[in-house]
């Protein structure tokens, strides 16, 4: 049940409610609404503290782990929408709001998100619409580029992609697409419109860099790695490197993924360290590591068909073999953990424990900020949530063939929406993002909750 606690003072302190003055814009605060569960280390109610002049709206008493949603009304009466989301790690927080707009009044909501059911549906609810943000869907034939010079400046969505196998996104909101058989890296930026960042669209090799991104070739990227600010690493597959392109679209040659630079046997997973000393990218069967003193080593082996990684903050390294259906925790020392899997095509599933569930083709693991993971896989076409008990519940179901469905609604229905996984990301706002089908579509499920 729904819970509201309102008091008004004129000065700082844990105001509830509070006039400023910004700019031509006067912001009326509403403190607070609770819903959802109560969860380990919450005692108090949600309150919001301050809205600077920056538009930052901050909040103490979160409830954690969980997720917050600010929402906005024209009069305290309502209605009131959804305007921004945050997970919630810690019980502070904060998040930066749009300043435009006539004035309104806004409030806090909090819900937990533990290893329940109810957690289960509390994240699911706390997501909203599903949309496309790249591919029309116009081929799948491997080998062959479906970019076309007039996508360059068009909106993502109405531009071909060839086969991409990874999209991830810089804290700026841009989403950069390893679109492996047009050779190059695409940005779509966050108003839609999709450019080509890295390749000329030619497959080959033309030199190692320092040169312009867009003139240099590159050779079926097949992964890629995205800092924050923009920075973005590439697994040039079939030329057997990875190349670094910097803020000022510069793009050279980093590292040798293989002896003498001849094509890397499998690929997709990609992660640099902040110095540029570390490195681990995939490499069909092996998980290998690069540094500039000891070059390349394997760190794992015996893997059938590896595919993105991911680097946790303890150092370990999560991957999924798509050939064997399960997702590893590897060590930088190669010992390896399953996390998900029973190793088969059936078993298990929604509301059973992920290690007896059969993940048939799990291809993507991204972890979720309040605990738990993403699996995607490839063959049994499904987006999958684990929480912090190991419990697998049913996030996107999908079909293989061309299934594509769903844009413009809610994300959570039984029906097929999406087709073969590839890599699932999610980007700095939570939004998530799904590589996906062979015909080759870039999806987007928003971090915003659905207003029926």
């Amino acid at each position: 049940m729904d819970s509201f606690h309102v008091a008004r003072r004129a000065h700082k302190g844990y105001n509830s409610v509070f006039m400023m003055k910004h700019g031509s814009y006067i912001q009326a605060i509403l403190c607070c609404v609770l819903a959802g569960l109560p969860a380990a280390g919450f005692s108090a109610d949600p309150r919001l503290t301050r809205f600077d002049k920056n538009g930052t709206l901050f909040w103490t008493n979160a409830i954690v782990p969980g997720v917050c949603t600010v929402e906005k009304a024209d009069a305290l009466e309502g209605p009131w929408l959804p305007e921004r989301n945050a997970y919630a790690t810690n019980s502070a927080g904060s998040l930066t709001l749009n300043h435009e707009g006539p004035a309104g009044f806004f409030r806090l909501k909090t819900v937990g998100v533990p290893a329940t059911q109810e957690g289960f549906l509390n994240l699911v609810y706390s997501y909203g619409l599903l949309e496309t943000i790249a591919g029309t869907g116009v081929g799948q034939t491997d080998g062959v580029s479906y970019w076309q010079p007039s996508f360059e400046g068009a909106y993502g969505a109405l531009a071909a992609l060839s086969r991409p196998h990874f999209a991830q996104a810089d804290r700026a909101g841009n989403v950069y697409i390893a679109d492996k058989n047009s050779h190059a890296i695409l940005k779509v930026a966050p108003d839609g419109t999709i450019r080509t960042f890295a390749g000329n669209h030619v497959g080959g090799f033309n030199g190692e860099g320092p040169a312009q991104a867009t003139q240099l070739q590159l050779n079926f990227p097949n992964g890629e790695f995205v800092r924050a600010d923009g920075t973005v690493y590439v697994l040039d597959t079939d030329n057997g490197r990875v190349r670094r392109v910097n803020t000022n679209g510069i793009m050279q040659t980093l590292f040798l993924t293989t002896s003498g630079g001849t094509s890397l046997p499998g690929g997709r997973g990609l992660w640099v360290n902040e110095t540029e000393t570390l490195a681990y990218f995939c490499a069909g069967t092996r998980l290998r590591s690069w540094t500039p003193s000891q070059g390349l080593q394997t760190i794992a082996s015996g893997f059938v068909e590896l595919g993105p990684l991911y680097v946790e903050s303890t150092g370990n390294i999560l991957v999924c073999d798509r050939g064997t259906n399960k997702a590893y925790r590897i060590t930088p020392a190669g010992a390896l953990t399953v996390i998900a899997g029973n190793g088969l095509t059936t078993g298990g599933g929604d509301g059973f424990p992920a290690l007896e569930t059969g993940l048939y083709g799990v291809r993507s693991i991204w972890p979720v900020p309040t605990g738990g993971f993403l699996l995607l896989t490839h063959n049994g076409c499904q987006l999958w949530y684990m929480d912090t008990a190991g419990i697998v519940h049913l996030m996107v179901n999908g079909d293989r063939g061309r299934t594509h469905s769903g844009d413009g609604q809610f994300f959570y229905t039984p029906s097929p929406t999406i087709s073969e996984g590839r890599s699932v990301t999610m980007d700095f706002q939570g939004n998530i993002l799904i590589t996906e089908s062979d015909y080759g579509y870039v999806r987007r499920i928003r971090f915003l909750p659905w207003t029926f």
